[in-house]
C-alpha cells in the first residue's frame, strides 16, 4: 500500500498508477549498478593494483562472490510473493548502500570476496529482479511497449555510469566513490521507494492494465483465461523455460566476463583510455535501440522468434571479438552484443508472466535469476584463468561463442507451455 493515499482515496485517482511505477521500476534499474558488471568494471584495474592480486584471483573472487550471492536470491522471490516487492526493495536498498560502504574499505581477497558478494546480490541480483517483478504486477497486455520504456534508464546506466567511475576513481580514489555511491543510492531511492512504490493495483482498487475497477469477488492471485498461472514446479517442465533459462546462463557469462575485463583487453591491445569509454556508449545505445524496438515487437510477435533474432546477434557479436581484436572487432562486437542483449532483455520482460502468470512469477523469475546470476560469475573466472595461462582471452571467448551459436539453433523452440508439457 502507498503511504500517502488511503483506499478510497486511492480509488478516486484519475489515472493509472501503473504509470507512476514505470519511473519507479526505472529509477530501481538504475540503483542496481553499483552490483553490475559495467560498473565493477571501471574498479578492477585499481583493485588488482591496491590489493595486488593476480587476474585469477581477482576473477575467483568475484566468482564466488557471485555464485554465493546466487543462492539466497533465491529467496528473493518468494519473499517478495509473500511479503510484498516494496518492503523487500527497501530492505535491499538499505543494505545495497551498506554494501558500497563496504566495499570502500576492502583490504584483501577475503574481504573483496564479501564486498563482491553483498553487491551481486543486492544489486545485479535482488533489485534487479524487483524491478521486472514490480512492472509485472502492473501490466500484462502492455508490457512489451511498458518495458520498453523502462529501459531508457538501463541504457543510461550502462553508457555513462562506466565513464563517470572511472573519472570519480581518478579523482578522489576507488575507496571516496565507493563512499559516495552508498550515500547517492540511500539518499535517493529510500525516499522514492518508501513514498512511491505499490506493490500491484490490486492494492488501491486498480486491476492490470488499468482496464476496469477490481471485482470485490475476485482474488489478486485469481487467474483469468488469458493467465497459465504455472507453478515454478511446472514451469521447470516446460521446454521454454529450459530454452530461456540457458540463454539467460550464457549471455550472462559471455557478457559479465568481456565486459569486466573491457579496460583491461582494451589495455592489452594498446588502446587509448577513452576507448572502454566509448565502447560502453555504443553498447548502452545499441541495447536501447534494440530494447525499445523489442520490446514493441513482444506485443505483437511471437516471442520465441525475437529471441531467436536476439540470439543470433549475441552469436554475432562474440565471433567478432573472438576472431578479429582491432578496434573495429570491438565496436561490430558492442553493437552486435548490445543489439543482441536489449532483444533478450524485451523478451524477458514480457516472457515470463505471458507464459507462466503473476501467480508465482518471483519463485519462477528467481529461479532463473539465481542461474543467470550464476553464469556472470563464471564468466569472469574463464577470462581471468585464460589470460594467466595464456596471455589473452582468446580460448575463453572461443568457448562463449560456441555455447551461443548453439542455444542460436535452438531458440526457436521456446514455445508457450501447453497443458501436455507442463504436467
Amino acid at each position: 500500500m502507498i503511504p500517502v493515499f488511503s483506499h478510497s482515496f486511492a480509488k478516486r485517482l484519475p489515472f493509472f498508477y501503473g504509470y507512476v511505477m514505470i519511473p519507479v521500476a526505472m529509477l530501481l534499474q538504475i540503483a542496481t549498478s553499483p552490483g553490475q558488471t559495467f560498473a565493477v568494471s571501471a574498479f578492477t584495474p585499481f583493485l588488482r593494483e591496491s590489493l595486488e592480486l593476480s587476474d585469477s584471483q581477482l576473477s575467483l573472487a568475484y566468482m564466488l562472490g557471485t555464485l554465493l550471492a546466487a543462492l539466497p536470491l533465491m529467496l528473493v522471490g518468494p519473499l517478495s510473493d509473500r511479503y510484498g516487492l516494496r518492503g523487500i526493495s527497501l530492505i535491499a536498498i538499505g543494505m545495497l548502500a551498506a554494501a558500497c560502504y563496504f566495499a570502500a574499505n576492502v583490504t584483501n581477497f577475503y574481504s573483496l570476496l564479501a564486498a563482491f558478494f553483498l553487491l551481486r546480490f543486492l544489486g545485479q541480483g535482488s533489485l534487479s529482479l524487483l524491478s521486472g517483478n514490480a512492472i509485472s504486477m502492473w501490466f500484462r497486455n502492455r508490457i512489451g511497449r511498458v518495458s520498453a520504456a523502462m529501459s531508457i534508464g538501463t541504457a543510461i546506466a550502462f553508457a555513462w555510469i562506466p565513464e563517470w567511475l572511472h573519472g570519480s576513481i581518478i579523482a578522489i580514489g576507488w575507496r571516496g566513490t565507493y563512499e559516495w555511491l552508498a550515500i547517492i543510492v540511500a539518499a535517493s531511492m529510500l525516499p522514492i521507494v518508501f513514498f512511491l512504490f505499490c506493490n500491484r493495483p490490486e492494492d488501491i482498487g486498480q486491476t492490470v492494465d488499468g482496464n476496469a475497477e477490481i471485482s470485490p469477488d475476485l482474488s489478486p492471485d485469481a487467474c483469468d483465461v488469458t493467465d497459465s498461472c504455472l507453478t515454478l514446479r511446472q514451469a521447470i517442465q516446460s521446454r521454454a523455460f529450459s530454452i530461456l533459462a540457458a540463454s539467460n546462463t550464457v549471455w550472462a557469462m559471455a557478457g559479465t566476463g568481456i565486459v569486466f575485463y573491457l579496460f583491461t583487453l582494451c589495455n592489452d591491445l594498446g588502446f587509448e583510455a577513452t576507448v572502454p569509454a566509448s565502447l560502453f556508449k555504443t553498447f548502452g545505445l545499441m541495447m536501447l535501440f534494440t530494447q525499445l524496438l523489442g520490446g514493441v515487437l513482444a506485443d505483437f510477435l511471437p516471442l520465441n522468434r525475437l529471441l531467436t533474432v536476439g540470439t543470433i546477434m549475441l552469436s554475432a557479436g562474440l565471433a567478432a571479438v573472438s576472431f578479429g581484436q582491432t578496434e573495429l572487432a570491438l565496436h561490430t562486437f558492442v553493437g552486435l552484443f548490445g543489439a543482441g542483449q536489449g532483444m533478450l532483455l524485451a523478451v524477458g520482460n514480457v516472457v515470463w508472466v505471458r507464459y507462466f502468470g503473476r501467480t508465482h512469477i518471483g519463485s519462477i523469475r528467481g529461479t532463473v535469476w539465481c542461474c543467470t546470476v550464476a553464469g556472470s560469475g563464471c564468466g569472469p573466472l574463464l577470462m581471468g584463468v585464460a589470460r594467466d595461462i595464456w596471455g589473452n582471452f582468446d580460448l575463453a571467448l572461443y568457448l562463449f561463442t560456441g555455447l551461443m551459436v548453439l542455444l542460436s539453433l535452438v531458440a526457436i523452440f521456446a514455445t508457450p507451455p501447453t497443458s501436455t508439457n507442463t504436467h
